[in-house]
């Protein structure tokens, strides 16, 4: 009779281990795949570019002679220009969220929950929008000067005006766009591995685990 009744333990309770060691397993596949979707990764990227600088210089000499009644008039033009140009090796670095998604500082520091670093940077942004928006609208207004004051024979003062406030929305823009990065790469790396160990524990994986 005990034996009958072992066996009918037996046969109830290794269904149920087996059916528990499936779910733990297929637990662990999906914590898995969770983290290799979620994790944050800095990679960097090497690219030469090249730059090159020019300098030209024209020479213009006049001379004029007098013979009593006879005069005459020399001009010498002599131009000298000099010419360099230099590879340079430039390193990029990105930020991936799952090997795939590239994220922007905004949504880095959205997501590893730096609140008062991504009020500043967004400051600093909304700034620079403000200054390009100024910008386009100067090219704007001194196109439209320029173009008018050609229409209507307009003075020179006023066409050379509005070629000035035209030059100065160029440089508006050219100086206020957005960089690169507006955080520093080892501020980011240190950031990402904070995040990505929080995720290990969150999902119960071993720190170790890549």
């Amino acid at each position: 009779m005990l034996k009958k009744l072992l066996i009918a333990l037996l046969i109830t309770f290794i269904p149920a281990s087996v059916l528990f060691a499936d779910e733990a397993s297929d637990q662990d596949y999906i914590n898995k795949l969770y983290y290799r979707n979620g994790k944050l990764a800095l990679e960097t990227k090497k690219r030469t570019v090249s730059e090159s600088s020019s300098y030209s210089n024209i020479d213009i000499d006049t001379s004029r002679y007098h013979y009593d009644n006879y005069s005459s008039r020399s001009t010498n033009i002599s131009s000298s220009s000099l010419s360099r140009s230099e590879a340079k090796e430039i390193t990029e670095w990105y930020i991936y969220k799952g090997a795939i998604a590239e994220l922007s500082d905004f949504e880095f520091l959205d997501l590893v929950g730096d609140k008062a670093t991504l009020a500043q940077i967004t400051q600093k942004e909304d700034k620079k929008a403000g200054f390009r928006k100024i910008g386009s609208l100067s090219i704007g207004l001194g196109l439209a000067g320029m173009l008018s004051g050609a229409a209507f024979q307009a003075d020179s003062s006023t066409v050379a005006a509005s070629a000035l406030v035209m030059v100065a929305g160029f440089f508006l823009k050219a100086f206020n766009q957005t960089p690169a990065h507006y955080i520093r790469a080892d501020y980011a790396q240190d950031k990402i591995i904070e995040y990505n160990l929080n995720l290990k524990k969150k999902l119960n994986l071993p720190l170790t685990y890549e």
